[in-house]
């Protein structure tokens, strides 16, 4: 009778484990090896480790789900068990596991057997192949490690995919882009999985990452028991305080920002920014306007603006500050059509007590056409008839009859405005809210020649109108003037 009970718990037990990933991690143990370990552990379903099953689960047949994230975490292990679960129920299921090397890619496997050698037996399906780079189950299952070169795992199809570490692979871009096609075709995933590289900048592992809509991060703080008092501990207790940082980050930012040495803005004062200015918008409209702050009665406010236009090129920006403390008040992001964006800036013009608008005419290379000068031309015939009777920044200021309206961004000014934006940064002269800006900031890098642009993949929409912004400052007044019976603003120093 014992036994029949015993054996109908098992069979309940596999049938479970089958049906659902999340029964089958349950009775998974990892191992812990010592001295700080105990030689296995039992797999810790944390909260973290729920929300990357969820967003795993979520990705569509043929899709991509990058992950970034802090050092053990257990990330890595999730995959291992779902892949070991996959390989031994789903019949005939193709699991490539590329890694940085091939000791790394033999421990992928040599932990995969760990797991399956310390199941259950009731929930072991029985290994025909069992070697350093393969394990084959009974049906047909298999997961295979490759070293990360051009040509890993291209001869194989995929039923999923993982790249672990991948910000390390010196041929991630080969090997992801030859097995991309792949997913595709069989409608299966693709997980890009890695801490993020302090050596790299550019690298492709980030680009896919930051253009992922449904990426994911895990920082520092996802594992329980962790603390503020524990990081400072163990960094410490580092020889290499950055690199320290860039394996255990604490968030997003952190991890994505560039080395000291290459990035345009300080880094220690975005991370106190970070942590003491950033926050959810108070009010979102249609999609594309955040408000932190309302206007107040007699406030002054200026706004600055990068209206490029593309359907998959840079995003168009305008941002609104106080003009007396630097506090952001709302900002525009989005992909609006030129008019459309036109109408936006007005909008947000007279919403802000007719703020003083410097609207980006065009950018660097770009100075005689382009949809920014459509942008510019459109605010100007709105501003026909306004009554503050247009604050807007000319180009030409300093001619009798000013003609070209918005700021001219090209190689003079460019520097120029970037350089003092970043002073203004440092001085902790701005208050910035949107965490999106304060990542394009961590984000914006000097190349190899020492230009100040985004890095690959990334975008500086927010930073150029954050820059006209604070050059604004300069001319910003809020009476107005008339020149040959045109009205222009009155220019301080004139």
């Amino acid at each position: 009778m014992l036994r029949t009970r015993g054996a109908l718990l098992a069979l309940q037990e596999q049938r479970a484990a089958m049906r659902s990933l999340v029964d089958f991690l349950r009775h998974v143990v990892i191992p812990d090896p010592p001295p700080a370990g105990t030689g296995s552990v039992r797999f810790a379903m944390w909260p973290h480790i729920l929300r990357l099953h969820a967003a795993a689960e979520a990705v569509v047949p043929g899709g991509v789900l990058p992950v970034g994230k802090a050092r053990k975490l257990g990330v890595t292990s999730y995959f291992e068990g779902r892949f070991l679960w996959m390989g031994q129920y789903m019949p005939g299921a193709v699991l490539p596991v590329i890694s940085q090397g091939d000791r790394e890619a033999q421990k992928v496997i040599a932990d995969c057997r760990f797991i399956w050698e310390h199941l259950p037996e009731h929930l072991r399906v029985p290994l025909v192949t069992d070697n350093s780079e393969t394990l084959r189950f009974k049906g047909g299952g298999a997961i295979q490690s490759f070293p990360a070169t051009a040509k890993a795992g291209r001869s194989y199809t995929g039923t999923e995919i993982l790249f672990d570490e991948a910000d390390f692979h010196d041929e991630f871009e080969a090997s992801f882009n030859a097995l991309l096609p792949l997913i595709h075709d069989t409608g299966g995933k693709m997980f890009p999985v890695s801490t993020f590289n302090p050596k790299k900048v550019d690298g492709v592992f980030r680009q896919v990452y930051r253009r992922a809509s449904n990426r994911l991060f895990l920082g520092y703080f996802e594992r329980p028991g962790r603390s503020q008092g524990s990081y400072e501990a163990e960094r410490a207790l580092s020889t290499d305080p950055y690199f320290f940082e860039k394996e255990n980050a604490r968030s997003e930012e952190e991890a994505l920002a560039p080395a000291r040495a290459r990035a345009f803005f300080d880094v220690d004062v975005l991370q106190d920014i970070l942590a003491q200015d950033a926050r959810e918008p108070r009010e979102i409209r249609r999609g594309l306007l955040s408000i932190w702050q309302h206007p107040m009665v007699a406030g002054k406010y200026i706004l600055g603006a990068d209206t490029a236009w593309g359907k998959t090129g840079s995003y168009g920006c305008a941002h609104v500050e106080d003009w007396t403390t630097g506090e952001q008040m709302a900002e525009l992001h989005g992909r609006p059509h030129p008019d459309e964006m036109a109408l936006e800036c007005w909008n947000l013009h007279k919403m802000y007590n007719h703020a003083y608008m410097g609207l980006e005419r065009a950018g660097e290379g770009q100075e005689r056409d382009g949809e920014s000068v459509v942008v510019v031309d459109k605010v100007v015939e709105l501003l026909k008839g306004c009554e503050c009777r247009g604050r807007l920044y000319y180009h030409d200021h300093d001619k009798d009859k000013p003609v070209v309206p918005g700021w001219q961004t090209d190689g003079k000014t460019r520097p120029v405005m970037l350089g003092e934006y970043a002073e203004a940064v440092r001085n902790r002269q701005v208050v910035i809210h949107s965490r999106a800006g304060i990542g394009e900031m961590f984000s914006f890098t000097r190349n190899d020649s020492g230009r100040a642009e985004a890095s690959e993949g990334a975008y500086d929409d927010r930073v150029i109108a954050y820059a006209v912004a604070r050059q604004m400052r300069k001319w910003a007044m809020f009476t107005t003037a008339s020149k040959g019976g045109v009205s222009y603003p009155s220019f301080a120093g004139r």
